[in-house]
């Protein structure tokens, strides 16, 4: 008889400020899966059967998280038989209502759900269902400021959700990128499913550190706060052509004082800030 599949998952806690630095981290590896909990991490990889495999696989992520600079505590190690995954991912998955106009929804309830600006997002190892405050408080400030006809880019874009979003709230174009090769897959399937044309977005694998952003209307970006604080003036460059819009979220409440005095240094003006939870989105203009 063959051999039962069986699954290693391993936790780890992590800041979900660090999340996307420990998706990168992992990126060159296979893995049959992650979970995100509340500052944790949960990574799942096929068991080969080997004596040694769960200490070597424990070993390995350890390693490269410290390589990379995440601050990783290992919760748990357990060998896991194998049973309908995607079943219970599934049931967990539900639709977001952002508000009265909008919903994001997997595409096995999309039939069950109605809004003006249905969103459809399968998520496979990318950050942005709508469960998560800071994509819900972007979604917010983007339906309040995207202008008929605009560009936009959109910065980190995970699974494609603000893109899509700004699309349907008027825009003409976006430019999505991200550093993580999932994300770019999972945004172009999320693409197909929302019948987004392929000459309404751009989607490219690109690391912020290093790219050239095009001149725009407006950017969102639901990073992490040193990311965003460094990439304060390489927006600036691309928004200053038309006096556009900032839109950035990753940000933890007691965070907000030196990123709005940041913003304002490199030359932008404080529009708005939302806050839910621990987390704030801020709205931010070229002066």
């Amino acid at each position: 008889m063959p051999q039962t599949k069986e699954y290693l998952s391993i936790q780890y806690q992590v800041k979900e400020e660090q999340f996307e630095t420990a998706y990168t981290a992992i990126s060159g590896y296979t893995l049959t899966g992650i979970e995100e909990g509340l500052d944790t991490l949960t990574f799942w990889f096929l068991h080969d059967h080997s004596s040694d495999f769960q200490q070597k696989t424990v070993a390995m992520l350890t390693t490269v998280f410290e390589q990379f600079g995440v601050d990783a505590i290992l919760l748990s190690a357990a060998i896991i038989q194998e049973k309908n995954w995607n079943a219970q991912w599934e049931e967990q998955i539900q639709p977001v209502y952002v508000n009265e106009r909008i919903v994001i929804t997997p595409s096995w309830k999309a039939e069950s759900v109605t809004a003006p600006m249905k969103i459809i997002i399968n998520p496979q190892m990318s950050f942005g269902t709508g469960h998560h405050e800071t994509t819900r408080m972007t979604a917010h400030l983007l339906e309040q400021t995207v202008q008929p006809g605009s560009f936009w880019i959109d910065a980190g874009t995970g699974t494609g959700v603000l893109a899509i979003l700004a699309l349907k709230c008027g825009a003409a174009k976006v430019f999505a990128f991200d550093n993580d090769e999932w994300s770019v897959r999972n945004t172009e399937e999320n693409l197909t499913l929302n019948a987004i044309p392929p000459d309404a977005v751009q989607v490219e694998q690109a690391d912020i550190t290093t790219i050239q952003l095009p001149l725009c209307n407006g950017i969102t970006a639901n990073l992490h706060k040193n990311l965003l604080l460094k990439s304060l003036p390489l927006f600036h460059r691309s928004l200053s052509a038309h006096h556009g819009d900032l839109l950035i979220s990753g940000i933890l409440r007691f965070d907000t004082e030196e990123v709005i005095q940041a913003a304002q240094n490199a030359s932008f003006t404080h529009i708005q800030t939302l806050s839910e939870s621990d987390w704030i989105a801020i709205h931010l203009k070229i002066k």
